[in-house]
């Protein structure tokens, strides 16, 4: 038996009057797949929201949104929980702003300012929806696309520049594109690049050994091997950094993002109890740019709230992830295998794991996806359409061993036998096809039917004379009332 913490054993939501789901459960994960009209966000996401709502100490939260009824929805939950007060909208025109890279070089803690957690970011920003181009994952355009960041945020940085989405596209815009290019009066005189250089050999007095050795490696990358590089790949290179930071650019994207402040951060989720809702839902701001806005704050939460030192601010908090498909980046798995330490819930709702697969790059559900989803102690499965995820489901609860009848017949001659026989196989406990039946809302059910599984626990719920261990799975009804 662990150590009571009143934290970590504080109960979020119950699938029985015996079972209880508390933080300490709720810190391993939570996945619910549902198909369309299953009730994962009106009956079961509601539940366990205002589970974490209600909850003492309160919770601090970051709400990713998909759908345009997202934040209404957050905000009649907090509202209803007495949470209301604890509420910080981010949206296009309610006056709040969040620079990341602002918060990067300025956050507490130990590495602020770390160029190489910089180029992490952006290179995870960069890598969203680049199936379509061919180059997921490809080595040689993730290492051209960081060694193009590192060596312009590095010229920013011995500039005394600030460090931000425009005015490392600029530099990038004003590079030298032929060699000898800055050498020629007309560079130096108009690239943005070259004024930046300038800048620094301004200050050339002030420049440490180190310094001047990173100024060494950056201007030898900028005056020489950049401008040999072939023209279509280093045209790609500078396209797929455009792709991702061109729409920062304008207002109200540079405004929001760009402004070299933030009224609100990482901290006050875990210090203050404050739910954050990104309010830039998909269906309103387009799959691309609703995406990658969700994920960048999404990544600098998660990092941030693994540093966090539990001695300061050790309440819980949670992310929450509807319509998680659009969200999964490759940083994920890592978070998800460390995050229960730093006393943060991942809640993620979606409709089956075909859609993890695809955007985790994999054409069927495979070892990625799997050793992903195998990270979630707590699996809620309702209705399903889906055979992948049904089987997926079955297998998870798991197989014994069955006595099957079986029943032949045959004839000979003027007579007919007949015998009756069984054998002991190995089968699903749950077959696939009971998920495909499980009762869905309606217009007069308010009740979805979850099959709930929790990663090493039996239901007491569950627990007979004649099965004194219980089993390792539940039926549940979820209201949304």
């Amino acid at each position: 038996m662990g150590t009571h913490d009143p934290i970590l054993d504080t109960t979020i939501w119950s699938p029985s009057e015996k079972d209880h789901a508390t933080v300490r459960v709720s810190n391993e994960g939570t996945l619910i797949a549902a198909s369309a009209g299953g009730g994962k966000t009106t009956c079961v996401g509601k539940t366990i929201a205002y589970g974490h709502l209600l909850a003492r100490p309160k919770a601090g939260a970051l709400i990713l949104t998909a759908k345009a009824e997202e934040t209404s929805n957050w905000i009649s939950y907090a509202t209803a929980c007495g949470r209301d007060k604890d509420l910080i909208v981010f949206d296009a025109e309610g006056g709040h702003v969040f620079d990341p890279l602002y918060y990067e070089f300025t956050r507490p803690g130990r590495g602020a300012g770390d160029i190489e957690s910089i180029i992490d970011l952006f290179s995870t920003l960069i890598s969203i929806g680049k199936k379509e181009s061919g180059q997921a994952h490809d080595p040689f355009w993730e290492r051209g696309n960081e060694q193009l960041m590192r060596n312009v945020i590095k010229l920013l940085d011995l500039a005394g520049e600030r460090v931000s989405i425009a005015s490392i596209d600029r530099v990038i815009k004003s590079l030298p594109t032929r060699p000898g290019e800055f050498e020629e009066e007309t560079w130096q005189r108009q690239s943005y690049c070259a004024q930046v250089i300038a800048s620094i050999r301004a200050r050339k007095d002030t420049l440490t050994e180190e310094e001047w050795s990173d100024l060494d490696f950056a201007t030898q990358y900028i005056f020489n091997k950049w401008p040999a590089f072939d023209e279509r790949p280093r045209s790609s290179l500078e396209m797929t950094w455009s792709g991702m930071a061109d729409k920062f650019l304008f207002n109200p994207f540079n405004r929001l993002f760009c402004s070299g402040k933030c009224t609100f951060t990482p901290e006050m989720a875990t210090h203050e109890g404050k739910i954050i809702i990104c309010d830039f839902p998909l269906l309103e701001y387009g799959h691309e740019t609703g995406r990658l806005i969700n994920v960048m704050i999404k990544l600098i939460f998660q990092r941030a709230w693994l540093r966090r030192n539990l001695a300061e601010s050790p309440n819980p908090v949670f992310l929450w992830q509807d319509e998680f498909q659009y969200f999964v980046t490759r940083r994920d798995n890592f978070f998800q295998q460390t995050c229960r330490g730093s006393r943060v819930s991942v809640i993620c709702l979606t409709q089956n794991i075909l859609n993890l697969a695809e955007e985790l790059g994999e054409q069927q559900p495979g070892s990625r996806t799997k050793s992903f989803l195998g990270n979630f102690g707590t699996k809620i499965f309702l209705q399903q359409n889906d055979i992948d995820t049904c089987i997926y489901a079955a297998d998870q609860i798991g197989k014994e061993y069955r006595y099957l009848d079986s029943w032949n017949a045959g004839s000979g001659g003027n007579q007919t036998h007949a015998s009756v026989s069984g054998s002991k196989q190995l089968v699903h406990i749950i077959e696939p096809i009971e998920f495909t039946r499980l009762m869905k809302p309606d217009a007069s059910n308010p009740y979805a039917q979850g099959i709930v599984y929790m990663s090493g626990r039996a239901f007491n719920a569950t627990k007979t004379e004649q099965n004194p261990k219980g089993r390792n799975y539940l039926s549940v009804l979820f209201s949304r009332e």
